[in-house]
């Protein structure tokens, strides 16, 4: 059960926990925009290619048109879908240097991991294990509090303020603790194995719109061998690079590594909370510790990810 006492409901706590969603309410807000910010470049990248390479074969067949009307309106048509490649493509570069530069995404890395940390703090207060099992937990989670948004100050502009609240989070017992931060319904179990289910079924579409394309394109080279049609190859080469675009972007979304690595946390949780059962389920730190190590450690592993971006 949840316990309420002086120190769970002291201004400490309430500080911490809005500094953890004021980087949370950051890391959403950031990842929300860079995620926005790599569809939009993918897709004007895919549009650019497909009108550059209309604009060419109008242009070769406005060549030779021997009607003059038809030859005007090749003409116009091939320079107006050349423009608009042009621009797609340029709208593109500018996307990827405003919003996917170094300094937004590294404040995305921190903010995130700042907050995960904070909350790490948090619950590690609340249970009183680990350094806040000593005489003077307030003062200890003020020095790490410290410590972590010393860290953040580069990223302060990125800051989201959240919405005051009220209610402050009183202390867990070992039950309250699982059902709150482990095995409940809101817990990290239930987040790795629903975020990996995703991520494994967009990695899904995303393969399967790879195959379809080598298809095409292998049945385009065909056409190409057999009728001489140099027009089917341009459409070959377009094909190439969407593929490698949908490559690329899933790479860059980590879809499969961090699929991999969010089952194996979720089996890891299980498994701490199976061994602390079996041992007694006597004292608290020796699930809190463990778990709370477990998602350290998952959060280390997405930084050393991302930051190889």
């Amino acid at each position: 059960m949840v316990a309420s006492g002086p120190q769970a409901a002291g201004s400490v706590l309430s500080t911490v926990i809005g500094d953890q969603k004021r980087w949370s309410g950051a890391a959403g807000s950031l990842k929300s925009s860079i995620e926005l910010a790599q569809r939009t470049v993918l897709c004007l990248g895919v549009l650019g290619a497909i009108l550059e390479t209309l604009a060419a074969q109008l242009a070769h067949v406005s060549q030779i048109e021997q009607i003059k009307a038809a030859h005007a309106t090749h003409s116009g048509l091939a320079m107006a879908l050349g423009y608009l490649g042009a621009a797609a493509l340029a709208v593109a570069a500018v996307v990827r240097q405003w919003k996917l530069g170094h300094e937004r995404t590294q404040a995305w890395v921190l903010s995130r991991a700042g907050s995960e940390s904070l909350k790490r703090e948090i619950y590690r207060y609340r249970t009183q294990t680990g350094p806040y099992s000593s005489s003077n937990p307030d003062l200890e989670l003020l020095n790490r509090r410290e410590e972590i948004l010393k860290k953040l100050e580069p990223y302060q502009k990125y800051a989201v303020d959240p919405q005051p609240s009220t209610t402050i989070p009183g202390l867990l017992d070992a039950a309250a603790y699982l059902d709150e931060r482990v095995s409940g319904p809101k817990g990290n179990v239930k987040f790795f194995h629903d975020r990996s289910n995703q991520y494994i079924r967009t990695l899904n579409l995303l393969n399967g719109a790879v195959l379809t394309l080598a298809i095409l394109g292998a049945l385009l080279g065909a056409a190409v061998t057999l009728t001489g049609t140099q027009t089917y190859g341009a459409w070959v080469a377009v094909i190439t690079t969407i593929t490698g675009a949908l490559t690329a972007h899933a790479l860059a979304q980590r879809y499969e590594r961090l699929t991999i690595s969010y089952r194996a946390t979720a089996e890891r949780l299980d498994g701490a909370v199976a061994r602390w059962q079996a041992g007694g389920a006597k004292n608290l730190s020796d699930l809190v510790e463990p778990c709370e190590n477990i998602l350290l450690e998952e959060n280390q592993g997405w930084i050393a990810g991302a930051d190889r971006q």
